[in-house]
């Protein structure tokens, strides 16, 4: 029996429906260098990816202080006033290293206020990859942020911590040192944290928390973000993954909760010689950017 014009339409419906629900996930214009100053520019983001993801740049490889050296430029430029923090960090896999991490905070209005901390990482995963999305990628979301942020000249109502952590890749560690020796640790009352496990994909919103989440869900739905994607079922896939994230080490050290967005697609150039800024899907990064 042949299938009949209305089976045939409905394939068709569920087809286009199933495509428009997955197009829709994330950004499909890739804003430009032209952007208007005061929005995020894709571009612009994807400028700083492929400064910092020349080379592998891991804890302890030559181009791991000349990322660091652009990264405090960058930073300068901005007008603010960085300052790096290092010591010896100890990882639950008992890897012992001596990160350096690069920290710059904006002074908010209300002083009796806890802080954002907007936070990734700087090393990429030893000793091939180039880190391009992990976490190139975070790095330059929140740099270009800061930049279309200052443009605007507003103030923020709470400080803004900036933290580009380092050694996350060999067990969390500039996330460690930080949360236990620096002064400005017990400021902080929420973390913004970029990451990915791929080269591609839609920006997922997974929540580290230690006790409800009804509160981060209502403050997420009210900011209207414009490509929202969040479920459960994303933290407890991450969760049987054999590794954490920085977001973890401030919800078991500092009981902070954070807010964290990582694409996972084309997890194949995930730590691999493959993560260069020619495979970062640009829609991923505009999707972090907004």
């Amino acid at each position: 029996m042949k299938p009949s014009i209305y089976t045939f339409i409905i394939i068709l419906f569920l087809a286009i429906a199933s495509w428009l629900s997955i197009f829709s996930l994330q950004p499909f214009i890739i804003s430009n260098l032209n952007e208007k100053p005061k929005n995020f520019s894709t571009l612009r983001a994807y400028e700083h990816v492929k400064q910092i993801s020349k080379k592998p740049h891991y804890i302890g490889s030559k181009n791991h202080s000349v990322v660091r050296n652009y990264l405090i430029d960058e930073l300068e430029k901005l007008g603010l006033t960085v300052q790096t923090q290092k010591g010896f960090s100890l990882s639950n896999m008992s890897t012992l290293t001596i990160p350096e991490n690069i920290i710059a905070r904006i002074e908010g209005t209300d002083e009796t206020g806890k802080a954002l901390l907007l936070l990734s990482h700087y090393d990429s995963a030893v000793h091939s990859s180039y880190g391009a999305s992990d976490a190139a990628s975070g790095v330059a979301t929140i740099l270009e942020t800061l930049r279309a942020f200052k443009v605007k000249g507003k103030n923020p109502k709470n400080d803004i911590i900036i933290l580009f952590s380092d050694a996350e890749e060999v067990g969390l560690n500039g996330a460690k040192l930080f949360a236990k020796k620096h002064p400005w640790a017990k400021d902080v009352g929420l973390v913004l944290n970029f990451e990915s496990r791929g080269s591609g994909g839609p920006s997922n919103m997974i929540i580290e928390t230690n006790y409800g989440n009804k509160n981060l869900i209502n403050t997420f739905s009210k900011a209207k973000p414009e490509f929202p994607v969040a479920s459960s079922l994303m933290y407890n896939i991450y969760k049987l993954l054999p590794n954490d994230t920085d977001s973890t080490v401030f919800r078991e050290k500092l009981d902070v909760p954070s807010f964290f967005f990582a694409f996972i697609d084309d997890h194949y150039e995930y730590h691999t010689a493959q993560d260069i800024p020619e495979n970062l899907d640009k829609k991923s990064l505009a999707h972090q950017g907004s």
